[in-house]
């Protein structure tokens, strides 16, 4: 849902047109006289249409809108489709082609930047052909000199790509293109060597992750429009950086710091890690969208948002959504739960559960997979994680009579005697007019209102809570949780 909000506002960012941005693109294409031809620019990695023409009879297609063009790597598609890329960074780039060859009959007639672009891109096309020729021949090689040798090629082809891109930065170094050149160039030198010699992985991962970005202009925001950037950006948040929500979030904030607060580059870092931990699938991730909507979008300490590209309406809906898993995600204090059984007169807390371990389960009577699951697992608690102290508090919406009736009927029919408590029929209703008689002498509003205080907007959700009642997973299956277990348990006798 955010990433289409934020990517259109994102994109409709920066409506002031300045003097470097007005810019008149010509390209003279035999094949398309009177053909409808498309301009698209990168943002991020992905190409979007910006700006269409129609070419005239000549094939002669013109681009120079009023509100101008931002410098960056565009495309120019034409029937096919087809399209070749380009450097927008100069007032007039004039280029000429046909749609018979396009790539390859591409001329520059007017643009410094883009001979240099073009020149670039054909010698890593020919350099690519020589390594893949190389390849081809060690496939079913079986001599291991001739490996050995052409291994030595293909080394020697990369120390020559280098060369090139070394020597176009040093020479062109007001170029946009020299600019992502640098920026596709990986940081040299961060091996770290012990004293015998041998290779210090450990230390080595530290010094590249500390000059990941060296050769990146963190300021410059003519990146966000070259797909260069996002790549390094991708790789660095997903897989350089540990994945590990605190880890994620120090390195994280501190990307963000280097750049203009404001900028482009900030609102597309900002966006990008919201929404990549908010949609993820792997668990504990959620904390990370917490702490970015906390930082970013509302803070805690009441200063004001840094972000401007969201409706209040939306930005409203996100705090809510930070503010609701804010207490579930994991390493959190869960919440108490005091709620009747299905007697209605015995109120259990989950926070005084004897068992060391607590298998925490919301679900509902007419959740159809709820009844399919939960037999289940019931089966599997007592062969696999009641042996380990694990207890389970299993919290039913049972709130009418029908609700009601067909809880405890599930619960005798399947003989799940483990821990069963409910926001129950009669106490519900009651409670809906007279909640002093339940608040504070038996339970609390938060237990009451638990499928808000616990966000439960669908069924059935598992946590496992530690023996301080700690949230330490949600969503893993009985397998899972009972590993867990016992490596925590491990950890824990290792210590002692």
């Amino acid at each position: 849902m955010y990433k289409q909000l934020f990517l259109a506002a994102l994109l409709a960012l920066g409506t002031v047109v300045h003097a470097q941005e007005k810019r008149r693109m010509q390209f003279t294409i035999q094949g398309t006289a009177n053909d409808t031809i498309f301009l698209a620019n990168y943002y991020g990695n992905k190409l979007y249409y910006a700006d269409t023409t129609v070419a005239s009879p000549k094939g002669v297609a013109v681009f120079d809108r009023p509100s101008g063009y931002k410098a960056g790597v565009y495309a120019v598609v034409v029937p096919g489709p087809k399209y070749f890329e380009f450097i927008v960074n100069e007032p007039v780039v004039e280029m000429k082609s046909d749609t018979a060859a396009l790539n390859d009959h591409l001329e520059v007639v007017r643009s410094e930047e883009n001979k240099l672009f073009l020149a670039y891109v054909r010698y890593l096309a020919d350099q690519r052909k020589e390594a893949d020729a190389i390849k081809a021949q060690m496939e079913g090689m079986e001599d291991p000199i001739g490996k050995a040798a052409a291994n030595e090629r293909l080394k020697k082809l990369d120390e020559e790509i280098l060369k090139y891109q070394k020597s176009l930065v040093a020479g062109h170094p007001s170029t946009l293109v020299a600019n992502f050149v640098k920026m596709g160039i990986t940081p040299e030198n961060t091996d770290v060597y012990k004293a015998d010699g041998a290779l210090d992985s450990a230390a080595s991962y530290y010094n590249y992750r500390a000059h990941f970005w060296d050769n990146t202009n963190l300021k410059d925001e003519r990146n966000l429009r070259t797909p260069v950037f996002q790549n390094k950006f991708d790789e660095y948040i997903g897989k350089v950086i540990p994945q590990v929500p605190d880890t994620i979030n120090k390195y994280a904030d501190d990307l963000i710091r280097r750049m203009d607060d404001g900028g482009d580059l900030f609102k597309f870092a900002v966006n990008a890690i919201t929404y990549k931990y908010e949609t993820s699938n792997l668990m504990g991730m959620d904390a990370v969208f917490v702490h970015m909507a906390q930082t970013y979008y509302c803070p805690k300490d009441g200063k004001p948002n840094r972000v401007d590209w969201m409706t209040p309406e939306k930005l409203e809906k996100l705090c809510e959504r930070a503010r609701k898993e804010a207490p579930l995600v994991i390493g959190a204090q869960a919440k108490d739960i005091i709620l009747p059984d299905t007697t209605e007169s015995q109120w259990f807390s989950l926070y005084k559960m004897p068992e060391k371990y607590v298998l925490l389960v919301f679900w509902d009577p007419h959740c159809g997979h709820c009844k399919k699951v939960l037999p289940t697992i019931h089966e599997d608690w007592k062969t696999k994680l009641k042996p380990l102290d694990v207890g389970v508090f299993a919290v039913a919406n049972a709130t009418d009579s029908i609700l009601f009736t067909d809880w405890k009927k599930f619960i005798v029919d399947n003989n799940l005697d483990w821990t069963n408590v409910g926001r129950t029929w009669h106490v519900f209703q009651e409670a809906k007019v007279a909640s002093w008689k339940f608040i504070p002498k038996y339970t609390t509003i938060e237990s009451l209102n638990y499928p808000d205080t616990w966000d439960v907007y669908a069924t059935p959700r598992f946590y496992l809570l530690d023996k301080d009642r700690k949230i330490i997973a949600k969503q893993l299956d009985v397998d899972q949780m009972a590993d867990l277990v016992k490596a925590l348990e491990k950890r824990a006798a290792d210590r002692q």
